[in-house]
């Protein structure tokens, strides 16, 4: 793996072990025929969607400056542009977050994109996520249409604070072509009620992963 796309990897997933995420998401921006929401109020994040018309409640569409896949990208998330790391059409790491004020819920997902031909070797794959979120343990293997999901979860606490991930290494049927996902639900203020091991919390991060759509190019 070249140095830069290490560094990039290194620097998205020291993030995904940490506490909650503030964000400010009162953008008040008003550009005609654009949205005020918070992902067309961030001019690195608005590059990356496709249109300001939402694929599904509360969704824009995500399109990989690789243009090898899409996802649903939620409207009041940004990237992350401090860990935005790409080769050409062969690689990219991207990570964004979503904070839910009134739930008091953050959202982190790292997506990590692959075109080569490791992408094929799953065992490789699967034990990245050893480096990623400290997990050893098995993966639960399902199909969806042409897609196989390698899915698996682990709970991280630090000084008491507990953080939830759900990951997962994605694999269609496109040769050399695969994606480490990553989603973190924590709480933002520790201090206040927070229920970021709900089962709707969950979903909403399986929601993003099923979302994730590969293109031939």
């Amino acid at each position: 793996m070249k140095k830069s796309m290490l560094l990039g990897l290194i620097s998205s997933v020291l993030l995904i072990g940490g506490c909650g995420m503030k964000l400010d998401t009162n953008g008040s921006q008003d550009v005609e025929g654009e949205p005020k929401s918070v992902a067309f109020n961030d001019e690195f994040t608005k590059d990356f969607l496709e249109s300001s018309d939402e694929v599904e409640k509360g969704h824009y569409l995500f399109k990989s400056q690789t243009e090898g896949y899409t996802v649903h990208f939620p409207k009041n998330a940004t990237i992350d542009k401090a860990v935005y790391e790409r080769a050409g059409n062969e690689f990219e790491a991207v990570g964004f977050v979503e904070n839910d004020e009134k739930e008091n819920l953050s959202f982190y997902y790292n997506i990590t994109y692959d075109d080569q031909p490791r992408a094929n070797d799953i065992e490789f794959k699967l034990d990245m996520f050893d480096t990623y979120v400290n997990y050893t343990g098995d993966f639960e293997k399902y199909t969806k249409g042409s897609t196989t999901y390698y899915y698996a979860e682990n709970i991280f606490e630090y000084e008491g604070k507990k953080s939830y991930r759900y990951f997962a290494y994605i694999k269609p049927e496109i040769e050399d072509t695969g994606i480490n996902f990553i989603g973190r639900v924590t709480c933002i203020d520790y201090d206040k009620p927070c229920s970021q091991d709900s089962n709707e919390a969950k979903e909403k991060v399986l929601n993003i992963l099923h979302s994730i759509e590969f293109k031939s190019r």
